[in-house]
């Protein structure tokens, strides 16, 4: 076999090696996009760790030793969509990305504030129909906590947190955020009705030595050099204040002892007369059996009286009806509890139950008073009506298990 054949199948050889150890991506259009391989879960955001490339054109992406069912992500900076392919289903041959690969919004914010102010701490939940994931909102995040990789669609974002130590009432929000939007990463603003606590974002100001002057890098010097000695001085000067406190403390607790000791009967006529009870032997019920309480006799047993009737079926119905947890359910599958005491449905921010941009949707459109199993249904005098099955209320309306619910053209069944 002569070298030159011998070459060309060593070429071929590492060409297909190669091709098997990288994808080759393809777009249609040069653009600002992310491209990793993640393969753990849940999905998060991209770090160095994973490989992350930015790629402006067609390249090929390397694969090193990922698994098949590992998923290969594109993050189009410009539309903030997301792309994702296993790497099995991308691997064979070249990825020609196409705008309908990106199927999901890369990065949705939440910003929680009460009176303008951001949050300092709460728990958002997001719901995308797919998945609820939640986040703990800290004072570090400024309000605002970030969920990666959303559904489009109808989102429910929740929203807890605390007043006082105490559970404040739930706040849901149905927001609709579609791959074409106006901003690449959307920001859903929740307001908050009760006073928590908010972060301060006021800037501290920086002393000076004068109005409009910094300060100077000799003067600086120096007073790091007094302050050095000064706090050498004063460390030892602590101290010393620090071992003559302790040795004072244990000669008042030394003579104390020792007055208490030589002194018992003194000691415990005082302590009685401010109210604290000193024990004596025959307290304790375990010496003085007298002082134990005596056991109460057991109840008698009550007999069972089964009959051969036929159960009730009204209460069997009714049994099966008692609502124990209501909640409304919207048509594409979320689920809103619904808490103890008064919850507003309107299209306004920061009410229980938020129906944002939903035109047919009043300001504050209707209210649910939840008592106990019992929900009341109650309309605001809305422009387009509150129904329940198909019938439009007014006043106020009981509602029951299987009860489809209706706010202008927003439809729920209400179940428990």
């Amino acid at each position: 076999m002569s070298p030159k054949i011998v070459f060309s199948a060593l070429l071929c050889v590492a060409a297909s090696f190669a091709s098997a150890q990288s994808i080759n991506l393809g777009f249609p259009d040069a653009g600002d996009r992310q491209v990793w391989i993640y393969a753990g879960l849940p999905i998060e955001p991209p770090t160095d760790t994973d490989g992350l490339k930015t790629l402006k054109a067609d390249a090929a992406l390397p694969i090193g030793a990922s698994k098949p069912n590992a998923g290969v992500f594109i993050w189009d900076r410009k539309t903030g969509n997301l792309a994702s392919k296993t790497v099995k289903d991308a691997g064979a041959g070249t990825w020609n990305v196409k705008p309908g690969d990106f199927q999901d919004i890369a990065e949705v914010t939440v910003h929680v504030e009460h009176s303008g102010k951001p949050v300092a701490a709460a728990q958002v939940e997001l719901n995308d129909g797919r998945r609820t994931v939640p986040q703990l909102l800290a004072p570090s995040n400024n309000g605002s906590v970030t969920f990666f990789a959303v559904k489009p669609g109808s989102l429910k974002v929740s929203v807890k947190y605390k007043v006082a130590g105490k559970e404040g009432k739930p706040v849901t929000q149905l927001v609709d955020e579609s791959l074409a939007r106006a901003e690449p990463i959307p920001t859903i603003t929740i307001s908050l009705p009760d006073a928590v606590d908010t972060v301060d974002t006021t800037p501290t100001s920086t002393a000076t030595n004068s109005p409009g002057s910094a300060t100077s890098a000799p003067d600086s010097a120096a007073s790091g050099k007094a302050g050095s000695k000064d706090s050498g001085g004063s460390f030892f000067g602590s101290l010393l204040i620090y071992l003559i406190s302790f040795c004072a403390m244990a000669a008042v607790i030394y003579y104390a002892m020792r007055y208490m000791k030589t002194n018992p009967d003194s000691v415990s006529s005082k302590l009685e007369a401010l109210g604290v009870q000193i024990p004596k032997p025959g307290d304790d019920p375990l010496t003085n059996p007298a002082s134990m309480p005596m056991p109460r006799a057991p109840a008698p047993v009550q007999k069972i009286v089964l009959d051969n009737a036929a159960p009730d079926l009204i209460s069997s119905v009714v049994a099966s009806t008692v609502i124990s947890d209501p909640r409304l359910v919207s048509q594409s599958g979320d689920a809103m509890p619904l808490p103890e005491g008064d919850l507003i449905v309107g299209r306004d921010v920061g009410l229980g139950l938020s129906l944002v941009g939903e035109s047919t949707v009043s300001r504050k459109h209707a209210q649910l008073t939840r008592s106990g199993s019992t929900v009341i249904l109650k309309d605001f005098g809305s422009t387009n009506g509150t129904f329940v099955n198909g019938v439009q209320i007014q006043g106020e309306k009981q509602l029951q298990i299987g009860d489809s619910v209706q706010f202008g053209s927003v439809r729920f069944r209400f179940e428990g």
